[in-house]
């Protein structure tokens, strides 16, 4: 299984923001909307696939892609094709590929145009796959207003898992379809189905095989910024062998649980690793702890090997494997200590809701383990999660568990606004001269303590100072500061950070003017942008939002020849749909002292274009009181 995309996370931008100081230092905050730039250069005429599934499942697919130039840049982008298969899984060949000219010519690609590479090397984290072949066609004498043909021929020689054929097809809004037919040939009992609005399907019996007949054409569209879920929107076509995702996971499991031997060096290591322990518990999170932080995850596939763990001896030797191989031996491991474990497939991208049919690559892509006596889910991937807590992208999840019982899908838990907190403490005291010094610190409780710790792990040592350098000229400001904070500590759901600085030239007029009440690294107005965009009107996608609590604490502390003349009004605000949000201002005598908090709750970590209805209103007014100032003379 791989993971081809990172979810979109707005508290990992709040921290990058506020608590990071990590090398650049930029903060990504919503835009409105994402243009379809693709489907100016180049538009797909014709997508057509022929699909004939055996008995046993092994499949011959024929695809037709016809595709065309609109701009110059345009034939730059159509003029090379790239598709990958899995040499001991699949045949891949091209049966036909031209360029064809307005007037009607063909040009042929030539042998030299149609290049083959064989594997697929990744560093650090990333797959590799040796025995993937990647066929390049590079098509000639492409320009602008030509079509680009290519009729490819994939044969299935081994099926994922046992009695599993399934294929997605997606159509994402970044390119216009102008014609789509797929026809499917298989027996009775395999399915299909549609997901959007954009085809229509006929089906029919025909020789004691089933044929299905899907047509229609979908067109290019702006598209949300930091969607999510976009499966709930995109139209697509799914097929499966497997009717639901509850055979994937028994299919999945009886791979695993059939490697999954308790030899006597497995025994002997886990009664090494929990010595002097007695609760079942205690051992559990001394298994975990030892398997996330000994076992490198590194993902090398061979043939099936995305779905098949390799053997636990052979992890133990090597020290290094990828999600199935780091949840199969951490039950194993469970399993010495009298802890029972079962598989889960999970999906670790952004998708929050399963397709209509298991799909490869969709459905799942991540497995991690379910603990059934604690209800509790683990995941040994996360090397940076303490034991008990899941990792930001696979919470709040639609997943299928092995129980012994029987598959069953269950969902992962939430966060909690409780649980994720950051808490900034700001004292400013500002000279008749514009500068000031400030004592900033933050502190952040649950998975934003490990997003900070995270960040605060990439700084060089002794490059503190540096950092926050960068960060107050980042921040549009002239001066020095210092940091600091407790070494970090991986189980402690906990993490602080102190900065001193001094500042100068903060005041645009010494003279008069206004000054934000707490205007540098102000943790509130940075989450606000960083997870919601106001300009936008409505959203046709769903948006993160996951459950957090932001809370700020300050002082302004002005110089006795300064005279304030207003500060804001207080405000709170509460919304039905999980906003609630508290400002308060007091002014004694030359020090403004202010607190803000914001707290976001949801059952869940998405919010569906519904919920950001309700919650704009409410929103847009927090957004605008942000704006609000300090008004000074001297």
């Amino acid at each position: 299984m791989k993971n081809f995309f990172d979810p979109q996370n707005p508290v990992s931008a709040l921290l990058r923001c506020v608590a990071t100081l990590v090398f650049t230092f930029w903060c990504q905050v919503s835009i409105g909307q994402i243009l379809p730039e693709a489907a100016t250069h180049f538009k797909v005429n014709r997508f057509e696939m022929t699909m004939n599934v055996g008995d046993d499942f092994l499949t011959r697919v024929e695809t037709i892609l016809e595709m065309q130039a609109l701009t110059e840049q345009g034939s730059v982008m159509i003029g090379k094709y790239a598709q990958s298969y899995e040499k001991d899984v699949e045949t891949l060949e091209v049966s036909e590929a031209y360029t064809l000219k307005p007037d009607g010519r063909k040009i042929p690609v030539s042998q030299e145009g149609m290049q083959l590479q064989s594997g697929v090397a990744s560093p650090g984290a990333g797959a590799s796959m040796p025995n993937t072949q990647v066929l390049q066609v590079t098509f000639p004498n492409v320009q602008k207003r030509d079509r680009v043909v290519l009729r490819l021929v994939r044969n299935m020689l081994v099926l994922p898992l046992d009695g599993w054929y399934s294929t997605g097809t997606y159509f994402p809004p970044t390119l216009e379809y102008e014609s789509v037919r797929v026809r499917i040939v298989a027996p009775p009992q395999f399915a299909v189905r549609l997901g959007g609005s954009a085809f229509e399907s006929k089906r029919e019996e025909v020789g004691g095989k089933v044929e299905w007949t899907i047509e229609g054409s979908t067109g290019a569209k702006v598209m949300d910024a930091q969607a999510i879920d976009v499966l709930r929107v995109w139209p697509y076509i799914v097929a499966s062998s497997f009717l639901t995702h509850e055979e994937v996971v028994r299919a999945y499991s009886a791979k695993s649980n059939a490697k999954a031997i308790v030899s006597e060096d497995v025994k002997k290591l886990a009664e090494t690793i929990t010595e002097g322990l007695d609760d079942p518990r205690a051992k559990a999170r001394a298994l975990f702890d030892w398997v996330r932080h000994n076992i490198r995850y590194v993902a090398v596939y061979l043939g099936v090997g995305g779905w098949v763990p390799h053997d636990v001896d052979w992890i133990l030797k090597n020290r290094y494997g990828d999600c199935k191989d780091q949840a199969l031996l951490l039950q194993v491991l469970l399993e010495s200590a009298g802890v029972k474990a079962v598989p889960v497939l999970i999906n670790s991208d952004t998708h929050y809701t399963l397709p209509a049919l298991p799909a490869v690559g969709v459905s799942f892509n991540h497995a991690i383990l379910y603990i059934p006596q604690w209800n509790l889910f683990v995941d040994p991937t996360a090397a940076n999660t303490p034991f008990g807590e899941l990792p930001w992208q696979d919470q709040d999840k639609p997943v299928a568990v092995a129980l012994n019982e029987g598959a069953k899908l269950m969902r992962t838990p939430a966060g909690t606004a409780d649980a994720n907190v950051v808490s900034s403490n700001a004292v400013w005291k500002i000279a008749t001269n514009g500068n000031a010094t400030v004592d900033l610190k933050i502190n952040a409780t649950g998975l934003a303590a490990t997003e900070m710790q995270d960040r605060l792990q990439q700084i060089p040592g002794g490059m503190g100072s540096v950092a926050v350098q960068k960060v107050i000229e980042e921040s549009g400001f002239k001066g020095r500061g210092f940091v600091q904070y407790p070494k970090v500590q991986r189980d402690v759901l906990q993490q602080t950070v102190a900065m001193q600085l001094e500042l100068r030239d903060v005041l645009a007029d010494r003279d008069a003017g206004t000054i934000n009440p707490n205007p540098f690294l102000s943790a509130l107005p940075i989450y606000v942008r960083s997870q919601y965009n106001y300009a936008t009107v409505a959203r046709e996608y769903a948006i993160p939002c996951t459950p957090f609590t932001v809370h700020e604490e300050f002082e302004l502390i002005f110089d006795p020849a300064f005279k304030v003349a207003r500060v804001p009004s207080n405000l709170e605000l509460e919304n039905e749909s999980g906003v609630h949000f508290n400002a308060r201002y007091k002014l004694e005598g030359q020090t403004l002292k202010g607190s803000r908090t914001l707290v976001t709750s949801l059952e869940g970590n998405i919010c569906s274009p519904e919920i950001y209805a309700k919650r704009k209103p409410t929103f847009d007014l927090i957004t605008q009181h942000l704006r609000s100032s300090v008004l000074y003379q001297q």
